[in-house]
Formats: C-alpha cells, structure tokens, sequence
C-alpha cells in the first residue's frame, strides 16, 4: 500500500510580524537554529521608537546571549548605577547593587540605536526581513498561516507554519485573535522629548511622583555625554475621568519642578515631544492559538508600575523560540503544543503583573491620590535610613525584583513602622505648630472624604466599575499567593 501525503509549499517556517527586540530577537534565536524566519517591518532600519530608553540589566543578560553587550557602541552607552526618587519636596537616591548573576548594570539606550542591533544580529543569523510592509490580514488553516502583506503599494500572500504577533501594542495580529482593540483599562499613555547640554550625573536616573499625573510617573534618563530623555508615563483610564493634556503635564513638570530644571540647566529640547500607547497585562487576552503567538507589547507584556516592555520583550521572546523549536521537532504547531509558551509566561510574570494591576487599579480613583501621595512619602523617608528597603524599592523600578517580593513580614513591617514615626512627626509638627495645623489637616480630610462622596454620587456606574475591577484583581493576586504558599509548602 503506498501512503501520499500532501507537501505544502511554504514560503517560510515562522512569519513575525515586527521587527522590535520581541520580535528581531525570536528571528535571531530561531534563525541561528536553522529556522527559516521572514520579518515584517513597517519601517526601515534603522529607525526611531518612542520609549524611555531604558535597558534592564535582565534584558541586557538576554542580549548578551545575542551578541549585543559586544558591539563597540554598548561600551558607550550611559551605565546606570544611582536612581533618584522624587516626591514633592522630598528625595532620596539610591545605590543600585548589581546580582551576581546579572553580567551588567543597567543601560540607556536610543531605540534607533538598540533596535538596529538587534535586528542586525538576527539578518547576522539568517532571518530575512521585508522593510516597510505590514501584515495586513491572515487566515489559519489545519496545514499553515496565510497572511496578506502590504508591501510597495501591492498586496501579497505568505504562507508560513506559525505566524508571531510581534507589531507592538496597537498589534493587528492581537487584533485579530481577540476579537477586538485593547481595553482602555489595560493601557499607558507615554510621552518622550529628548534634550541637548544638560547637565549630569551620567549614572544616574531620577524617578518623580506627583498628584497631577498619579498613577503615573515622570523620567529623567540621561544619554551619552550630555543629552537626556525626560518623559512621563501614566493610567489612560482613570475614575473620575478627566480629559487632561498630556504634553501639558510634560511641559509643565519640566518647567516648575526645580529637580529637574537643575538637571536640565541650561539645556534645550532636540526635535518634538511624540507620544504613545502601551498596553499592558490583561489576563483574560489570548497569546496562542493555532499555529500563533504573541510576544512582547503586543502580549501586553509591559509592567504598568514602571513601564517597562523591553526587558518582556526580550524574555518572552526567549521563551517563544524555546517553545516553538520544542513543535518544530514534533511537528505540531497546535494550540495545545503552543500552549506551554503561555505556561511559561504565566509562571515567570503573572504574579508580579498581577499585584502591580492591582496596585493601579486601586490607584485609578483620583480621590484617593492624597493618600497614596502620602504612602510613597513614608516609602521615601525609609529608604533615606535603611539600605535594604532602599535596594527593594529601586530593584522593583529597576525591573530585577518583581513587586510580589516585596510582600515580606519584614518590608511591610518596616513599612507600617515607617508610617507611624511619620503620623508621630506629622502630630509632633502639629503640636508646634498650633490650631493653624490642625484646621488644615482636618481640612484635607473633609476634602478627600467629599470628593470621593461626590464621585459616589455622580459616578455610581463608575465606582461599581472601580470596586469590582479591586475585587477582580484581588482575586487574581490572592490566587497567586496561594500557588505560592503551596510551593514553598
């Protein structure tokens, strides 16, 4: 009996669509395995990326292993080893102590710089890259990926095995597999400027709070000799909804916050302030399917307390290859072959995901701004005297600790001891300071108590909205810390 089977021509083995480190650091690792890889990029290397510029010392230990930490252009780049927390009149800067595991500190680099390398060691490893085209549509069927690709003003077909979402955070693949747009819940608006002769330190990278954009951040990440990147990141959707502009925050922060006009000094703004989306985590989005995954920002694979995607760019796309020549050995590019990429994400970023949603989610009602403001005053004023607090909260905004590990006996007791020498300050203040003193705190009280009072009353739809995401993310990092607690039993 003679046994035929179909062969089927493919154009290529995996179809990625984006060339950003997700997706440029999968077609080096598959490429170099002999995978035959086909990117598709919508602009042409090497080109600009609005980000903070800012490169963790696990993604760098991910780049090394593709030969990034060896170009000479690497060696030029800012090393970070202070970070400098700012909140209203307070500061405090922190020492930055690098693992023993972890070959380098962390990095500034230009995305037109980092992207380009990347992308040059995975064209170094064979991948093939379409510049200036986009994946338009795709189709799956049992035997392979057809995607249409807009590319010189015509229309073609590519046929791969497994196709990757790799297009960022406004992803058409991602689109496509769920049905829909990213839930404004789950998303970050970015803004960056870069600016010329400002003044230094070079090593160091300053972190500001402030009530107008909370929850949220501003940066100051400095560049070569004398440039910086200055930039703020913040919750799109926040309870009560105010329309703000957010250039005018930027403005504004960096014209009135003295902090970071003796940064600047002297220096001027090089080019325009250009913005843009982040989605991060949302756990009830699919990331594989039938011969598909999703790496990097188009996952949502971006940490919503810091804004960092490049460091789960470069993680995820570790793990994607790992599992995917794992089903090229099979020959099984299923949804349940694919499936132990999404485990292994799961297992390395839901927690720590988890608990910062959670942390914005609460953060969302503006009402209780005031107080959180106050929290991270306590969080300042302990990592002024206590070293390992103080390496906790900077590694956590480093991106080497993920925020679960701060939930110890230890840190939350320092932290609840913390906050009762600054009531026991605060009341001593008042003590000296009279009536005066205490009419306005009792003031501040009956104000948050009324605006909250206020956005109950006429935003009920909302508050259930807030009330029940706290719930659904409370859930979610209860389950985690069961899971755990179950491990370590």
């Amino acid at each position: 009996m003679i046994n035929i089977q179909v062969v089927h021509p493919y154009d290529c083995d995996v179809l990625i669509a984006g060339g950003g480190p997700a997706g440029s650091a999968l077609a080096s690792h598959l490429a170099q395995k002999g995978v035959n890889v086909i990117v598709i990029e919508a602009q042409r290397f090497p080109r600009d990326k609005v980000c903070g510029d800012g490169v963790s010392p696990i993604a760098l230990a991910e780049l090394h292993h593709i030969g990034i930490t060896g170009l000479d252009g690497f060696a030029e780049a800012n090393e970070i080893n202070k970070v400098g927390l700012f909140i209203r009149e307070d500061k405090v800067y922190i020492d930055l102590e690098k693992e023993d595991h972890l070959p380098y500190h962390a990095r500034i680099i230009p995305r037109l710089q980092l992207d380009n390398w990347i992308h040059e060691a995975a064209l170094k490893n064979g991948a093939v890259y379409w510049e200036e085209a986009r994946v338009a549509d795709y189709f799956i069927t049992d035997n392979m990926v057809v995607a249409e690709i807009k590319r010189n003003d015509t229309t073609v077909r590519v046929k791969a095995k497994v196709i990757v979402g790799a297009d960022g955070s406004n992803s058409t693949i991602a689109r496509i597999l769920n049905g829909s747009k990213p839930s404004d819940e789950y998303q970050l608006l970015g803004l960056r400027a870069y600016y010329e002769n400002v003044n230094g330190p070079r090593d160091r990278v300053d972190i500001f709070f402030s009530d107008e954009n909370y929850p949220g951040i501003y940066w100051m990440f400095p560049l070569g000799q004398n440039e910086a990147n200055i930039g703020l990141a913040m919750v799109a959707s926040t309870l009560p909804k105010k329309e703000v502009h957010v250039k005018k925050l930027l403005t504004d922060h960096i014209e009135k916050n003295k902090c970071i006009r003796e940064r600047i000094g002297n220096g001027t703004i090089k080019g325009r302030i250009y913005g843009w989306p982040l989605n991060f985590f949302n756990p009830a989005n699919r990331i594989t399917a039938n011969r598909l995954l999703l790496v990097g920002d188009a996952a949502g694979l971006i940490n919503p307390l810091s804004g960092d995607g490049i460091q789960y760019a470069v993680l995820s796309a570790r793990r994607a290859a790992e599992s995917l020549l794992k089903c090229f050995a099979q020959n099984d590019f299923s949804a349940t072959a694919l499936s132990s990429y999404h485990s292994k994400v799961k297992d390395e970023l839901a927690y720590d995901f988890s608990l910062s949603n959670l942390l914005i989610q609460f953060a969302r009602n503006k009402a209780l701004t005031p107080l959180w403001m106050e929290i991270m005053v306590v969080l300042i004023e302990r990592a002024k005297v206590d070293k390992s607090y103080a390496h906790i909260i900077a590694s956590i905004f480093e991106g080497t600790y993920p925020s679960y590990k701060a939930l110890t006996p230890s840190f939350i007791g320092k932290s609840v001891l913390q906050g009762g020498l600054h009531v026991g300050l605060s009341t001593a203040t008042g003590m000296l300071q009279g009536p005066d003193y205490w009419m306005k705190k009792g003031k501040d009280i009956s104000r948050i108590a009324g605006d909250i009072a206020n956005s109950i009353k006429h935003n009920p739809s909302g508050n259930i909205k807030w009330l029940s995401g706290l719930f659904k993310n409370g859930a979610g990092v209860a389950g985690h810390v069961i899971k755990s607690m179950r491990k370590s039993g």
